[in-house]
């Protein structure tokens, strides 16, 4: 495996890595932009041709949120109950995918997560009728979160970006007790 770089512009490189395809062992190129000194960016490329080669290095896929959740839901329905699957799928497919569906996995990122779910508090009911309750998108946050964290164990993402987010604040209703009347006599 090599590397080389080659300049843009003053301050910014163009590291081109040669990799073997393990399916066909044709040579194909992977392209990284870096920007800084030369010396940084031959540390840079020596850096990922060690990660390609110890087999850390996460491949960005062109694969979408939405592509991503159908994997995850596919993967999930045999580790939960029936009920639990149709929820999942419910606020992955009606709640999530409208939002973050068409982002590109590999660049999502935590400020277009918390974006998303500022703009299903105001509007994110299917009716138009206002936004989703705090409960509903803290369930979504949840979903949204194991589903990336799946992503981090198969090696699409180096890192979850959901976990870097707070969903809202859920208020907690205080149970009233029924009281016990006395028997008359």
């Amino acid at each position: 495996m090599k590397g080389h770089l080659r300049e843009r512009s003053p301050g910014h490189w163009a590291i081109v890595i040669d990799v073997r395809d393990s399916a066909t062992g044709k040579r194909k190129r992977r392209w990284h932009s870096f920007a800084g000194s030369k010396r940084q960016a031959q540390i840079e490329c020596a850096q990922l041709i060690t990660k390609l080669q110890s087999g850390t290095q996460v491949d960005p896929t062109r694969i979408t949120v939405a592509e991503f959740f159908e994997r995850w839901l596919d993967h999930m329905r045999g580790l939960c109950s029936p009920r639990t699957h149709e929820r999942y799928t419910e606020l992955c497919r009606k709640n999530l995918v409208p939002l973050l569906g068409g982002h590109p996995l590999a660049k999502l990122q935590p400020a277009t997560i918390s974006q998303a779910y500022a703009k299903a508090l105001s509007s994110g009911r299917r009716d138009g009728q206002g936004g989703l309750s705090p409960r509903t998108v803290h369930h979504m946050h949840r979903v949204l979160r194991q589903c990336l964290q799946q992503g981090v164990e198969w090696q699409v993402l180096s890192r979850n970006p959901a976990g870097l987010v707070r969903p809202p604040k859920v208020e907690r209703r205080q149970c009233k007790p029924w009281m016990q009347t006395e028997p008359s006599s």
